[in-house]
């Protein structure tokens, strides 16, 4: 059943090439393990695009593919795994990881206020460099309690995704497995 259904509705080697970001690795695209459809490798899979898209700026795709290739992991999850953070999620995670950030460092325990989280850069993608240290000097007006907080959100986030990957794979795999012996105990019963 999950694999059926991933089959279905995972992109597939021709839709991953044609993301511009890939294009520079789709002569590695015939790594094996990278399109395996298995519990493990779609989980891991998951769990390092999670990881990846936490990752601030245009850099998240290219991170996720990267690893794909370094670990083995199913390329195409590792890829959707990457859009945890969208223009309509953004926001609420990098707050989120702002305030764990700043309880983490005592922050609310002192009294001190939430400040303000700075507007997010604009990304020149003519000028890639000038994009970058846009990004790089955001990081550094957010400081310490957002770097804090992101990695501990982004490990939190990428475990999480892992583990409902395998709790959801092995539900679905039993569920299967009892519609099975259900049809099976049918068919004996009116034999």
């Amino acid at each position: 059943m999950p694999k059926k259904l991933l089959r279905r509705i995972l992109p597939d080697r021709q839709t991953i090439e044609r993301i511009p970001v890939s294009r520079r690795f789709s002569q590695r695209f015939d790594r094996p393990g990278l399109w395996l459809i298995e519990r493990e490798a779609i989980a891991r899979g998951l769990a390092v695009g999670v990881l990846c898209g936490m990752i601030p700026g245009p850099l998240q795709m290219i991170a996720a593919i990267s690893c794909a290739f370094l670990f083995r992991l199913n390329l195409p999850m590792a890829v959707v795994g990457t859009f945890l953070t969208n223009p309509f999620t953004i926001v609420p995670i990098y707050m989120a990881a702002y305030g764990i950030g700043q309880w983490l460092s005592g922050g609310h325990a002192s009294g001190a206020e939430w400040h303000q989280i700075p507007a997010l850069p604009q990304t020149d993608w003519q000028s890639p460099l000038s994009g970058a240290q846009a990004w790089w000097q955001w990081i550094m007006d957010l400081g310490m309690p957002w770097v804090t907080g992101m990695l501990v959100l982004s490990v939190s986030l990428a475990l999480l995704s892992y583990m409902v990957m395998q709790i959801v794979w092995r539900g679905s795999r039993y569920w299967h497995l009892t519609q099975l012996q259900t049809r099976r105990r049918h068919r004996t019963a009116n034999s």
